[in-house]
Order: structure tokens, then C-alpha cells, then sequence
């Protein structure tokens, strides 16, 4: 598995290439924040809000898997983020469903000329008087807990919600208290269901935040996600850890939905790269996908694409993942969701003269034969990117 050493920056020539010892990505605990003392947190969830919060855990898996599925559908470059795919002209709310609860992306708050009537319709959150009774219960009052968990259920109903919880006075940071008290339960690993469901529940409330274009620039531009590498910095098999690491990574699908080369700036000084690869080798099937999308998207933008394949070394760690994933593709019964992204980010690596004379002897035989032709026989848009990957590699 891909492990990260000292070493950030790093550009030039991928034939120039760091000392074997020394990996070129950010070091993976270079900018966690950190924590004295142990918050213990003694209050009791009542039974009808676990029994609903593992409907929510659910149902957002499996809105996450569809809604990334239905975005792979232009048929040559990689489409937009998966799991983020609202669109407030037409009215639909998917969101970027994340465990345990999922967080739909919020819209802008005034409409713009052409949104239509329905748009112009939307209410907002300050007219509802129970938004400013859960924002002073989550400051002020003793049901934090309840007031992460119904603010959480107003995100579909204002598009404004995004801008409200920025502007409030002590929203942050009680947010980012609720994710700072866990952080000694990570390890070792303690973190019960509870707990796990409430942070994540936090998460919910900072994606939403993260997606809305108001109040994003804003959001990465205080360094609020390093505060969710811990997240994903941790390896437990647990279904706790599972909801945390797939709710951060739905955080960061947020600020990368859409094209930004200030958000993918940002990102890249930090250490989103390893932590999606140990993610993509050792996570469960669903953060796997949300981790290699967030790849997909770094690679789609210029400066990404330069980072990764500024070195030999950062290639081959990106590289070697994705060539594991072929393989471990072939034992599954349903590949074709990885796959699609897979394809996508070979198909960009060749975009780069250097990474397409590397992928020439490093990508998967199991790519050039007939392994997935029965998997892709219904994916148009997979099958040409495969076709394209491989023509640019067969060219002189």
C-alpha cells in the first residue's frame, strides 16, 4: 500500500525524480490539527434516532453509488463530480449523499434572471423561525445533538441554508467543536455509533456550507477541511470510522464539483492525494468511489495533472493504486462503477507526454485485452475513453 514520507513540492521534469527514500506528497500529518485533553460526551441518542439515522445511512449509499453512475454520461473527458449534481433551474435536489445522513448542495441565494418562476419562489431559511431556534440551540442550548440533526434535514428545504450557518454567529465553531472532541477516540480506535453519527451529522452541516458558492471561497480559504484529515487519515475497519472517513471525503466532493483552480491550488498543498490513494486500496467500495472521483478531479485541472506527474515518483504512487484497482476489478461481480473512473484517470495521465511514455509500460494488460468488454458492453462513454486511452498509446 501507497505511504506517504517528508517530503512536499517538488517540480520540474518527471525524469528528475526525488532520492527513492524521500516521497514528494505532503507529509499525511503535516497540517492535522491537533487537540490537548479528552472531551468525553455523556449524553444518550434515543432509540427512534439511531432506528432513523441507519434509514438515512442507507438510503445515502445508495443515492451516492446512483448519482455518481448517472454522471459518467459524456463519452470522452471525465464528467463533472458524481456526487454532487443538484440543478436549482430544473428543481431537482439530488445531493451528495454521504453516511450517515447525506447533504444536498446548496443553490445560490438570490436567483439568477434566467432560473425561472420556481426558483424565484425559494423561501429562505431566516423565515423560519425553528432554523434560528436550532442555530441558538447549537450555540447556546442543551440539544446540541438534536440541533445538528434537524438543521441537517433543512438543507433540501432552503438554498440559503449554506449562507445562514456561515453567518451566524459561533455556528463554525461549534461545528468544528463537535469534530475536535472526537479526535482522541481515533486511536486508538474508541468512537461509538453515537458519537460517529453525531460528528458525521457536523459533516453534513460543513458539506453544505463547502458546495454553496457564497460561502465556499471562504470555507477552504480558512483551512476549515483540514480539519477532517484526521478523518481520513484513519485505517479502522469499522463501520464508525467507514461513516466519517465517506462523509469527510463527501466534504472535499463538494469543493471540487465544479471546475476551480483556486480549490485544486488549496488542495494540492495538502495531503488529499495520499490520503485518496490509501482510501482507494483499503476503504470500503463506496469511499473508494468518492475517493477516486476527488482524484479524477484533481487531474482534471492543469495544475493537478502538472503536480502528479511533475516526478516519477508521484506517477508511479498514483499509478500503481489505480493499476491495483484494475486487478482487484476483475474479482468483482460489478465493476463498472470503479471502472468508469479508473479509465478516466488513465485517459488524463496521457494527456502529459512524459506519464503517456510511462503508462506505455505500466498499464494493465487486463486494459488491452477483452477482460471488460462484457462489463462495458452497455457503458458507451466508458468504452470510448478506453478506446481513446489506447489509441493515444499505440501513436508513435
Amino acid at each position: 500500500m501507497y505511504s506517504a514520507a517528508a517530503a512536499g513540492g517538488g517540480t520540474g521534469h518527471m525524469h528528475s525524480t526525488a532520492p527513492p527514500s524521500q516521497m514528494n506528497f505532503p507529509p499525511l500529518v503535516s497540517t492535522i490539527p491537533t487537540q490537548t485533553g479528552h472531551q468525553q460526551l455523556q449524553r444518550q441518542q434515543q432509540q427512534h434516532q439511531g432506528q432513523l439515522q441507519n434509514t438515512q445511512n442507507n438510503s445515502s449509499a445508495a443515492a451516492l453509488l446512483k448519482s455518481i453512475n448517472q454522471s459518467q454520461q459524456r463519452p470522452i473527458a471525465p464528467p463533472p463530480l458524481g456526487v454532487v449534481n443538484a440543478n436549482i433551474s430544473s428543481g431537482t435536489q439530488p445531493g451528495i449523499p454521504n453516511m450517515p445522513s447525506g447533504v444536498t448542495p446548496m443553490g445560490n441565494v438570490q436567483p439568477s434572471q434566467g432560473q425561472g418562476q420556481q426558483s424565484q419562489n425559494i423561501s429562505r431559511a431566516l423565515d423560519d423561525p425553528n432554523v434560528y431556534h436550532w442555530i441558538c440551540q447549537l450555540n447556546y442550548g442543551p440539544n446540541k445533538e438534536q440541533a445538528l440533526l434537524e438543521l441537517g434535514r433543512k438543507r433540501e428545504q432552503y438554498e440559503d441554508l449554506a449562507v445562514v450557518l456561515w453567518s451566524s454567529f459561533g455556528v463554525m465553531t461549534a461545528l468544528l467543536q463537535e469534530i475536535i472532541s472526537v479526535y482522541p477516540m481515533l486511536s486508538p480506535p474508541t468512537l461509538n455509533n453515537q458519537l460517529s453519527n453525531r460528528v458525521c451529522n457536523a459533516l453534513v452541516l460543513l458539506q453544505c456550507v463547502a458546495s454553496h458558492p457564497e460561502t465556499k471561497t471562504a470555507f477552504f480559504q480558512a483551512h476549515i477541511p483540514l480539519f477532517l484529515f484526521p478523518f481520513l487519515n484513519t485505517t479502522s475497519g469499522q463501520r464508525t470510522f467507514e461513516y466519517l472517513r465517506l462523509t469527510s471525503l463527501g466534504v472535499i466532493g463538494a469543493l471540487v464539483k465544479n471546475d476551480s483552480t483556486d480549490v485544486i491550488n488549496f488542495l494540492l498543498r495538502t495531503d488529499i492525494i495520499p490520503l485518496c490513494l490509501r482510501i482507494m486500496e483499503s476503504s470500503s467500495q463506496l469511499s473508494t468511489t468518492v475517493a477516486i472521483f476527488i482524484l479524477q478531479r484533481i487531474l482534471l485541472d492543469d495544475n493537478g495533472l502538472q503536480y502528479i506527474c511533475a516526478t516519477q515518483e508521484r506517477f508511479h504512487a498514483v499509478s500503481q493504486v489505480l493499476n491495483n484497482m484494475v486487478d482487484q476489478l476483475t474479482m468483482q461481480q460489478t465493476p463498472g462503477r470503479l471502472l468508469k473512473h479508473v479509465v478516466r484517470c488513465y485517459l488524463r495521465l496521457s494527456d502529459n507526454l512524459e506519464a503517456r511514455r510511462l503508462l506505455k509500460q505500466v498499464l494493465p494488460v487486463r486494459l488491452k485485452d477483452n477482460t471488460f468488454t462484457e462489463v462495458l458492453q452497455d457503458d458507451l462513454g466508458t468504452k470510448r475513453c478506453l478506446a481513446q486511452l489506447l489509441l493515444t498509446l499505440n501513436e508513435n
